[in-house]
């Protein structure tokens, strides 16, 4: 009997709360890239919410413990609702809150990808909505072209057609990819497929330097953008859910601070289970307010502070600044006064 191969999905996030919408669309990944492949493969589908240190307000103001038993209701709905076939399954896998326990950090995604061995990298796809990838091809964040050649991308378009028009999502990532920056951020540690173009079209270090510097020979390196959207993989866009949105979980929040004592709005975006938990627990209740005391972030806390102070210092002056300008009315209108009995 062959073994079958496995094909993972790390969907990492904050998830707090996690809606429908995010059961869908995860349903839906899964299943597309299950399709990609014979019925020789399975699919692990991993939900690993971030860890406490993540500098992120909705992730401090309530525990991890909440979080990741609002993902196992998650994955009950979804093997509930949706016909899952056999050979995927779904899991809330706790590594990165694991890590933030020994390590007292955030994890970063190549670090989180540590939880594989180098052999099962080869199967991984990472779960990126396409403004997270937009801002990896335009380095905007570090490591961008080991992540991409480590792993592999699957990509959920999430904007509107009016914002980048009808089936645009390749195009649009394409013209977004920054090569400078990229490049210029290996420091020419560079992926072993970006190693053979270079030898194939005979560019030497001194001509990738005079590319980051003054763009020299574009064209020459154009061909590493179509290296960069080959390690990515596109969702269709009618497989991501109407109702997905970057701010679901804003809404969610917003829901419960305004309206904290109706189920019925809460009900409509989270799954079965999830909103009773979330009230019966008092959870996000008041939580804008709440959750700037429960940053754990030294340099957040010193910012804060920081406006803090400055506030303080503004405010006396302009206190005193207050008091300068009444005592010189005073002086000015008492000269006035002695200038007119003076006249008479």
């Amino acid at each position: 009997m062959t073994n079958k191969k496995t094909i993972y999905i790390w969907d990492g996030g904050v998830f707090s709360p996690p809606t429908k919408a995010v059961g869908k669309l995860a349903f839906n990944l899964a299943t597309y890239i299950s399709s990609k492949h014979d019925d020789k493969v399975n699919v692990e589908y991993h939900f690993v919410p971030t860890n406490k240190y993540y500098n992120k307000p909705w992730v401090r103001c309530v525990e991890e413990e909440d979080r990741l038993f609002m993902l196992k209701y998650l994955v009950e709905y979804i093997n509930r609702e949706y016909k899952v076939p056999s050979n995927i399954k779904f899991i809330v896998n706790d590594h990165d809150i694991n890590y933030g326990k020994k390590t007292k950090d955030p994890s970063t995604t190549l670090t989180s990808l540590k939880y594989f061995t180098k052999k099962q990298m080869e199967n991984v796809y990472l779960a990126n909505s396409i403004d997270n990838v937009i801002q990896r091809v335009k380095g905007y964040w570090q490591d961008t072209l080991e992540l991409f050649f480590k792993v592999r991308i699957i990509c959920y378009d999430i904007y509107s057609p009016e914002l980048i028009g009808v089936n645009q999502t390749e195009n649009y990532i394409y013209k977004s990819i920054n090569l400078v920056d990229l490049l210029q951020q290996e420091k020419h540690n560079y992926p072993v497929e970006f190693q053979q173009y270079f030898k194939k079209h005979k560019l030497s270090k001194d001509d990738i330097n005079h590319f980051i510097s003054s763009k020299k020979n574009e064209h020459k390196f154009e061909g590493l953008k179509k290296l960069i959207m080959s390690r990515l993989t596109f969702l269709p866009k009618h497989l991501v859910p109407e109702a997905y949105k970057a701010v679901a979980g804003n809404r969610v929040r917003e829901e419960l601070d305004v309206y904290y004592s109706s189920l019925k709005n809460i009900q409509d975006l989270t799954t079965p289970g999830i909103e009773t938990y979330i009230t019966d627990k008092g959870l996000y209740e008041h939580c804008k307010s709440k959750y700037v005391d429960k940053l754990i972030s030294k340099s957040s806390k010193s910012r804060s502070k920081s406006r803090s102070n400055a506030r303080s210092r503004t405010k006396s002056s302009a206190k005193s600044n207050a008091k300068t300008r009444s005592k010189s009315k005073s002086i000015s209108k008492s000269r006035s006064n002695h200038k007119k009995t003076k006249r008479r």
